[in-house]
C-alpha cells in the first residue's frame, strides 16, 4: 500500500526546499550571516552554492512535474515516527521560509520607529536564521523515512 503525497504537502515541501536554497530576507543579511557563521557550502566560494542551488531547483522541478515523486510505501515503527516529525518540520520550515521572504517589508510595516542601530531587524533575522534549520531537518527526516520504507518493501518482496 503506497502513501501518496497530497498537493498541499508537495507545495510546502517545495517551499521548504526553496527556503533552504534561496536565502532572501532578514536571515540572509550581512550582520545576521556574520553572527550565525558560514555554512559548509560556503567553503567553496562559487561552486558549492551554485551546486546546492542547482540540486534544490532540480528537486523542486521533480516534485512539481513528476507524479509520485514523494510517494512511498507505508511505514511503521521508527520510520513512521521519523516521517511524522519530518512532515511537521517541513510545514514549519515552509512557514519560516515564507516569513523570511516577507520579513523586511513586514518589519518596516510593524515597527513604527526603528532604533538608530536597527537592532530589531537584527534580532528578528537571527531568530529566522535559527528557525530556518527546521525545514532542513524536516527534509532530511522525511527523506530518510522514505528510504527506510523502500528498503522494508524491498526486503518484504525478496522474502516472498
Amino acid at each position: 500500500m503506497n502513501r501518496q503525497a497530497s498537493f498541499p504537502f508537495k507545495l510546502f515541501y517545495c517551499v521548504a526546499v526553496l527556503g533552504t536554497i534561496v536565502p532572501i530576507g532578514l536571515a540572509s543579511s550581512g550582520w545576521v550571516r556574520a553572527s550565525t557563521g558560514a555554512s559548509l557550502v560556503g567553503l567553496v566560494p562559487f561552486a558549492g552554492p551554485m551546486l546546492f542551488l542547482a540540486l534544490g531547483l532540480y528537486r523542486v522541478f521533480l516534485v512539481a512535474r513528476v507524479p509520485g515523486t514523494l510517494d512511498s510505501p507505508s511505514v511503521v515503527g521508527v520510520a513512521a515516527v521519523l516521517r511524522a516529525i519530518g512532515v511537521f518540520c517541513i510545514y514549519a520550515g515552509a512557514v519560516v521560509a515564507i516569513l523570511n521572504w516577507i520579513s523586511r517589508p513586514l518589519m518596516r510595516m510593524l515597527v513604527a520607529r526603528p532604533s538608530e542601530t536597527g537592532v530589531e531587524f537584527y534580532v528578528v533575522g537571527i531568530y529566522l536564521a535559527l528557525a530556518g534549520g527546521v525545514g532542513v531537518l524536516g527534509l532530511l527526516l522525511f527523506e530518510f523515512s522514505r528510504l527506510l520504507s523502500f528498503e522494508r518493501a524491498r526486503h518484504a518482496e525478496e522474502v516472498r
